[in-house]
């Protein structure tokens, strides 16, 4: 069995890497979805193959790629999909656009639950709708750790107003990093179901579960099912992101066609070695994967303990996914925006928090999937900025 080195540090800075050019060199970037290790060998060995060819023209979606995909659906969720379910697009925000342009009318309320990912409010604002947003209930755990719980009454409110027509479920949910139960899928899938409202679930971090399960909201029943647009890709779980390869998973005839069209009506299409990696990937990366998680989990445990022991103040959630740390830092003395302090002062640059909305405001989201060796400097980093803050209180 070969051991894989997430511990190697690998220099990203000569390759137009997004994460690692927006800043200052001297700023550790830890800040968009994007894991600083190198992807599964058989990804690479796939586009190394196809590349070998040397013909690139226009693609096809590939049927065997499909077929691989129906399979690990049944594999990991017991989840019983044909290839005629599958669409591919070439992004999960691209498709959320495209998705609200298609369904519902010109007006319509696009409800969510927030803090959640920001480009949830772009889409809707940006496709001829408006972001519905509620925000979920904030819940300490002790003096450093916090979840969320939603709220019932204000979600079956909001979707019951004839408007809102699309509802845009994250989970695993991001930024904070936990999984939704059976019995709150079932709530919000009844409640939308009731009220006519359709489910575009973003389950694209569902394969990097740290503890516990991950529910596809669409497994709970025919009805939810024919309700439900999925959304997946083997970009977060296997550090293949530039590549622009997402799948779409719909039961609904209906629905899949509209997607397809709504797609289509943009030339979204996916590149050949998108399709490529995607299938090495998830026919080769899985002992990849799993020592990738052990990995990640060790990292989340360091983080946790780290700002725990060295600075309280800063409260967290405890993700039992992704590889993304939600931290509360609003009892921290300090003047403006959070995130700013953290680039200018400490040198770190986590993604801010009012990018997930206004329930956002006083969080940043830490990106630990990274070495160690580069984790532990960021957050060294930010408790000498926290430290100083409180020698000039």
């Amino acid at each position: 069995m070969t051991a894989f080195n997430f511990d190697e540090v690998i220099d990203r800075t000569q390759h137009h890497s997004a994460k690692w050019g927006a800043f200052e060199s001297d700023c550790l970037p830890m800040w968009v979805a994007d894991m600083d290790f190198r992807s599964p060998p058989s990804a690479i060995d796939a586009m190394i193959e196809r590349a070998r060819h040397g013909v690139f023209g226009y693609t096809m979606d590939p049927p065997q790629l499909k077929e691989v995909i129906v399979e690990r659906m049944e594999q990991l969720y017991d989840w019983r999909i044909s290839t005629e379910d599958v669409l591919f697009s070439p992004g999960l925000v691209l498709t959320l656009g495209a998705t609200c342009r298609g369904f519902g009318q010109p007006g319509d309320a696009v409800l969510i639950q927030t803090p959640v990912y920001g480009p949830f409010y772009k889409v809707a604002a940006g496709n001829q709708k408006y972001a519905y947003s509620i925000d979920m209930q904030y819940v300490a755990d002790d003096a450093h750790t916090f979840h969320y719980e939603n709220d019932y009454d204000a979600f079956a409110e909001a979707a019951s107003q004839p408007q809102t027509s699309i509802h845009l479920q994250c989970n695993p949910q991001n930024p904070a990093g936990f999984l939704y139960s059976r019995a709150e899928l079932e709530r919000i899938g009844e409640i939308c179901l009731k009220h006519n409202v359709l489910i575009v679930a973003d389950e694209i971090h569902s394969d990097l579960i740290l503890e516990g399960e991950h529910i596809p909201i669409a497994t709970l029943s025919d009805e939810i099912a024919q309700n439900t647009l999925t959304m997946i890709a083997p970009s977060k779980t296997f550090n293949l992101a530039g590549l622009a390869c997402s799948v779409l998973i719909a039961q609904n005839k209906d629905i899949r066609e509209t997607a397809a069209a709504a797609l289509q009506s943009i030339s979204a299409h996916v590149n050949i070695m998108g399709y490529e990696a995607a299938y090495g990937a998830y026919t080769g990366g899985e002992e990849w994967l799993r020592q990738a998680l052990v990995y990640l989990k060790d990292n989340r445990d360091y983080a946790l303990d780290y700002i725990r022991r060295h600075m309280p103040q800063i409260k967290t959630t405890v993700p039992q996914s992704t590889y993304l740390l939600w931290m509360d830092m609003r009892d921290l003395p300090i003047e403006g925006d959070v995130s700013a302090f953290c680039r200018e002062t400490a040198g770190v640059a986590p993604s801010p928090g009012d990018f997930f909305g206004e329930a956002g405001q006083g969080f940043v989201r830490l990106n630990f999937g990274c070495p160690r060796s580069t984790l532990k400097q960021g957050l060294e980093r930010l408790r000498a900025a926290v430290d100083q803050l409180a020698v000039t209180a």
